[in-house]
């Protein structure tokens, strides 16, 4: 048993290593069936009880990574690497993943040669400069203001469907970029994605402006020209006293507590006793003052849209609705930032603080019904460069696969924007790495000539799993590809759709943005090299047992088996989905 000759805590290191190449090997062969337009989807379901209940299906393994679980710690770093690459240029994870677990596959063998892991990890530099090197000739440098080409990145990146026209779709891809395109770095971010089930993908369209999922209060105005809108972070409510215990007290004034979105909670700030009718009809009078010094400052700034991010009295409607206000309530903070960003107007946190030079503009906010849902959009702002995408389709889960895939198109596109280089995408790009890196593998009189020779049949890895997804054969594929890169054919690849190697992929459309190529290829290198240096593994204290160890948690009885527990369920609770819609 390992706890007769090792301390507590601590695993054998052939044990470890071996473990760890599994771990890469299955997460490579898990990513290697969804490459390519025509790939298999994945399908996640919640914990293996009576009532499975399917959460995702996808073929975007940005988006599949960051909803698998698992328990080994080689599979948190892989995880935390692909998320990593996933934000760092929102695509190419899968690549990366393929890539590092055939790396790590190729450096254990190679270590079982009696190649050193630190030989191994230097032939995998090497290669990895010379594959840059390889990737930045054969690029072709692009017209980031040229439509047609871009729609060729954003094709590329989406998968194939039945479902929806990969050209009108790469064409709303392409413009909302554009409509962020005025900064660099590009945050696709800035676009914001509303999912809602119940109808055709075909129907998916791009929205001018800003568009929030909440709805005007009742009997307030539904459409407003000309707007100025006031973004408010504190909640319109009345003060409420716990307990009344001084009519004195009433004149002390207290911070305004925040109330928690879905709640109506007001602060409590003063305490009177009741000792006579005129003690109760002093509290009234002294609350109404208070409340109408709350909404004074927001009826005088001249804003007639309010958006505010937590609740509003009824007695507040009412003003409101006297001044013919737009009044929204409960609005994510997240869609205030955008309005903030889209209108010009500034987020304010206390009354006071709301001043006419806090608001927004916008040529015309109206609220309108799509697909039975009310939404309120915020047309015509200073602002150009908001727009959202309003993707339909039959379901929550599938809908959720597919944003991951219109996500993912949408950093391909604003990668070319930033760095207007692309690829020959079908395979091409790695097959011609492959072919020059055996060929400088032999000018290399060391080991590293080996590490260099298994990075190249990594590579090659990835246009064999392009030709199984799509049902071709992965052998003649890859001696076609083969001879057709050492006559010279530098673009020849895969054409998954018409399933057959061309002579050309950049005169079929077939486009990958260059950066991130790149950025995969050099996640994929750094994660195997980590890999191969781990040596054996100890046991650190949990986050249960460190929580447990506090005396806060002591004192309250918080024990590890409590917390565990409480971990546990929060764990298994089902996702809430409000009114079939999906926010991102």
């Amino acid at each position: 048993m390992i706890e007769e000759v090792l301390p507590p805590g601590e695993v054998p290191p052939e044990e470890i290593q071996h473990a760890n190449k599994i771990v890469c090997e299955a997460f490579s062969d898990m990513f290697r069936s969804i490459l390519g337009p025509i790939a298999s989807k994945k399908m996640l379901t919640s914990e293996m009880t009576k009532e499975e209940v399917v959460e995702l299906v996808s073929s975007s393994g940005y988006t599949l990574l960051k909803e698998l679980r698992y328990e080994h710690p080689t599979a948190d770093i892989l995880t935390e690497s692909g998320i990593a690459l996933g934000d760092a240029v929102g695509d190419g994870v899968a690549t990366m993943l393929v890539l590092l677990g055939e790396l790590v596959r190729r450096g254990f063998e190679l270590r079982d040669m009696g190649i050193h892991q630190n030989t191994v990890a230097h032939g995998y530099e090497m290669a990895l400069e010379h594959a840059r090197s390889v990737l930045k000739e054969i690029s072709l440098e692009v017209d980031a203001k040229d439509d047609e080409t871009l729609r060729k990145v954003a094709r590329t990146a989406l998968k194939k469907s039945d479902y929806w026209d990969e050209n009108e779709l790469a064409g709303i891809i392409v413009e909302a970029i554009k409509r962020i395109s005025d900064k660099k770095p590009i945050d696709v971010d800035d676009v914001l994605i509303e999912a809602k089930s119940g109808g055709a993908v075909k129907e998916t369209k791009l929205v001018d402006g800003v568009l929030i999922d909440r709805e005007v209060l009742d009997d307030l105005p539904t459409s407003v020209e000309d707007a100025k809108v006031a973004l408010l972070d504190f909640p319109i409510e009345h003060w409420e006293p716990a307990r009344i215990t001084g009519r004195k007290a009433l004149k002390e004034e207290f911070p305004r507590k925040r109330s928690k979105a879905g709640e109506t909670e007001g602060a409590t700030g003063f305490f009177f006793k009741m000792t006579s009718p005129n003690a109760i009809k002093a509290f009234y009078e002294k609350r109404r003052e208070m409340f109408e010094e709350l909404l004074k400052p927001i009826l005088e700034s001249g804003a007639n849209v309010v958006c505010c991010r937590w609740g509003i009295d009824e007695e507040a409607i009412d003003y409101f609705r006297k001044e013919g206000i737009m009044v929204m309530k409960r609005v994510k903070f997240t869609d205030l930032q955008r309005l903030e960003r889209a209108t010009g107007a500034k987020i304010v946190k206390e009354p006071e603080e709301l001043t006419e030079d806090k608001l927004g503009k916008a040529g015309r906010v109206v609220q309108r019904d799509l697909a039975g849902v009310k939404y309120v959009f915020f047309e015509d702002c200073p602002q150009k460069k908001a727009c959202a995408i309003l993707i339909r389709g039959v379901s929550n889960r599938v809908l959720e696969g597919i944003v991951g895939e219109v996500k993912s198109a949408l950093n391909a596109v604003a990668r070319v924007f930033e760095e207007p280089r692309v690829l020959p995408g079908g395979g091409a790009a790695e097959i011609e790495c492959a072919l020059r890196l055996r060929k400088f593998a032999r000018s290399v009189p060391r080991k590293e000539q080996f590490a260099i020779e298994a990075f190249a049949d990594a590579l090659e890895e990835i246009p064999k799993a392009l030709a199984r997804n799509c049902g071709m054969d992965a052998l003649d594929t890859l001696t076609a590809l083969r001879a057709a890169h050492a006559s010279g054919n530098v673009n020849a690849g895969i054409s998954a759709l018409e399933k057959e190697v061309v002579a050309d992929v950049v005169e079929r459309g077939i486009l990958d943005a260059f950066v991130v190529k790149e950025q995969a290829l050099i996640s994929a290198v750094e994660g195997a090299i980590g890999m191969l240096r781990i040596h054996d593994l100890h046991i650190a204290k949990s986050e249960v047992e460190k929580e447990a160890e506090d005396v806060e948690a002591q004192i309250a009885g918080r024990t590890k088996e409590w917390i565990m527990k409480e971990r546990r369920a929060k764990m298994r609770a089902p996702k809430k989905i409000v009114r079939g819609r999906l926010k991102y």
